[in-house]
């Protein structure tokens, strides 16, 4: 997915950061306080995030989310974002155990508990594009 995702995007430019070191994954897990979903630990073994020109779409590096205290809260936390936190996403751990990706400012409505759905639609339409984040949203009912 992240290779589909850069060829994409070479063009207009992007910035794959290497793989977390395991023992970064571990210290972030322990600093969320629960274990990351298997999709998002693959990924985070494979990149710690990308960085797309064209919206400027982030897929956040660990240790920035855990820098900024604006990047998590009670068994949550941002992971990506575009436009200097203008909008963002986010992942939780319910009670339950169940993992959950929302849009930070409508964190009622799960979107997915799937990172590659996730991912799925910013490759078809990017953020603003018909088949994108914004408007899989729409069909969600978030404004």
């Amino acid at each position: 997915m992240v290779d589909a995702i850069t060829d994409k995007h070479c063009a207009e430019g992007i910035t794959v950061y290497p793989a977390a070191k395991p023992t970064a994954i571990l210290a972030f897990e322990a600093r969320i306080g629960f274990p990351l979903p298997d999709d998002f630990r693959a990924f985070y073994e494979y990149c710690n995030g990308f960085c797309c020109e064209e919206d400027w779409f982030i897929m956040t590096e660990l240790e920035e989310i855990t820098q900024f205290k604006h990047g998590m809260g009670d068994n949550c936390f941002i992971f990506s974002e575009y436009l200097t936190y203008c909008d963002g996403w986010g992942l939780r751990r319910t009670d339950a155990g169940q993992y959950e990706i929302f849009n930070m400012s409508y964190p009622e409505i799960t979107m997915t508990h799937s990172l590659v759905t996730f991912l799925e639609y910013f490759l078809a339409g990017n953020v603003f594009d018909p088949g994108g984040l914004y408007d899989w949203q729409e069909t969600l009912g978030i404004p």
